[in-house]
């Protein structure tokens, strides 16, 4: 400095150059912390999305002091099979959990739009939001039984099986091909064979059943020792033909969720209909008569239309003599009960012609015929079901060696 500026004016001069340069300083300074602050904001919303829910806190504004362990959660959606319940009167919309709000009442549209929705409710110490429920997935479809998968029949399993048929049919005279052990998923059976007919009189099976060696003696002993002496008694002619199906792989009616037929493991066979040596053909569809659940109704219907009812629906089981008899006397019985004049009972009198009364007693010879076939065969199979059984089995016998507990048989 000049020796003319004195002392006062050379310290003020250098406290405003500081002041100066400070400035300069203080200003580059908040530049740089400007610049700093811009890109941390920038990198934190840059990696907003990737961060999970509950890494941030927060703090509602007006509050004096942080609660513990307040965690920012996502909002929740909640699926539209959750139940909306209300809240209950008097609870706190500013300290309930989000985990409690979820259960309580689930999101609403006033929650969404009160004050302060946007911000999550604080929960207590220690609670968590539990975890939406996981959908259920769709049941497997089932594989048929042809499509499974099973281990080959070993040697010993097709020896022993093989030495059973030799012992069960060393007396009966059947005519049965030996087939190679068979094995279609988790059907077959170790030693099938072709039945063709049994007994000396060859009473042929068509078409020819593939069973296993029990369901070939139940079917010889079925035929010779059950069938033809109703067929002999019924008719005065012996049976030379039988309609049968066995072999299917398939479960129970053919449903893709039933147990495994039968049919399956070589164990059964479906009757429709038996041949006479006289021609004469005897359907199991056609010839059974009423079944049990047409007797339970016209068992209701006979306290309106009187006795008559019952008789001819017992008719079905009775022989063809008693019948004819039975149903003279009913209508003698009946035009005596109801005073019909004589027209009336002269057109009885002609509908019970000698033609009709033996139509009459060869539907009842054939239905008789049917039931004996049917019961006899409770006594030789595990199962047998027929027209009584269901809607299923209205055109057929079903009839299997299936195994049960105690041995008992179902006849149905």
């Amino acid at each position: 400095m000049g020796p003319d500026v004195s002392a006062e004016e050379e310290i003020h001069a250098r406290l405003s150059a500081l002041y100066a340069r400070a400035a300069v300083r203080a200003d580059a300074l908040a530049v740089r912390v400007s610049v700093l602050l811009s890109k941390t904001v920038l990198a934190g919303l840059l990696l907003l999305p990737f961060c999970q829910p509950g890494t941030f806190y927060i703090v509602r504004v007006g509050h004096l002091t942080t609660p513990p362990e307040v965690e920012l959660h996502a909002r929740v959606v909640i699926p539209p099979s959750a139940p909306s319940i209300p809240a209950s009167p008097g609870s706190s919309s500013d300290h309930v959990s989000l985990s409690e709000a979820d259960d309580k009442r689930g999101p609403t549209i006033a929650a969404s739009n009160a004050p302060g929705s946007n911000v999550p409710a604080t929960s207590a110490p220690g609670a968590t939001v539990p975890a939406l429920p996981a959908e259920k997935e769709a049941p497997a479809k089932p594989v048929p039984p042809a499509q499974q998968t099973a281990p080959q029949w070993t040697q010993d399993e097709v020896a022993a099986a093989k030495k059973d048929c030799e012992s069960l049919l060393a007396k009966m005279a059947v005519d049965s091909e030996e087939l190679p052990p068979a094995r279609e998923g988790i059907c077959g059976a170790p030693a099938p064979r072709l039945l063709k007919s049994v007994g000396d009189s060859k009473v042929r099976i068509e078409p020819a059943a593939t069973l296993n060696c029990k369901m070939i003696a139940g079917m010889n002993s079925w035929i010779l020792d059950k069938l033809q002496p109703a067929a002999k008694k019924n008719f005065g002619s012996p049976i030379v033909r039988v309609v049968a199906e066995s072999y299917s792989c398939r479960n129970r009616y053919g449903l893709a969720r039933a147990p495994i037929s039968e049919h399956a493991l070589m164990n059964a066979v479906d009757v429709s209909a038996f041949v006479l040596a006289d021609g004469k053909i005897i359907r199991v569809s056609k010839n059974w008569g009423p079944t049990a659940e047409e007797l339970k109704k016209s068992q209701k219907s006979s306290d309106a239309g009187g006795d008559k009812a019952k008789f001819q629906v017992a008719a079905s089981k009775l022989g063809a003599h008693d019948i004819a008899k039975k149903s003279d006397d009913q209508d003698k019985a009946d035009d005596k009960a109801k005073g019909d004049d004589k027209h009336k009972s002269d057109e009885k009198v002609k509908a019970r012609s000698p033609e009709a009364i033996k139509e009459e007693q060869a539907k009842q010879a054939m239905s008789a015929f049917l039931h004996e076939a049917h019961d006899g065969a409770c006594d030789l199979f595990g199962t047998v079901l027929g027209p009584d059984t269901n809607e299923a089995h209205h055109d057929h016998f079903h009839l299997d060696m299936k195994e049960r507990k105690q041995h008992r048989a179902l006849c149905e």
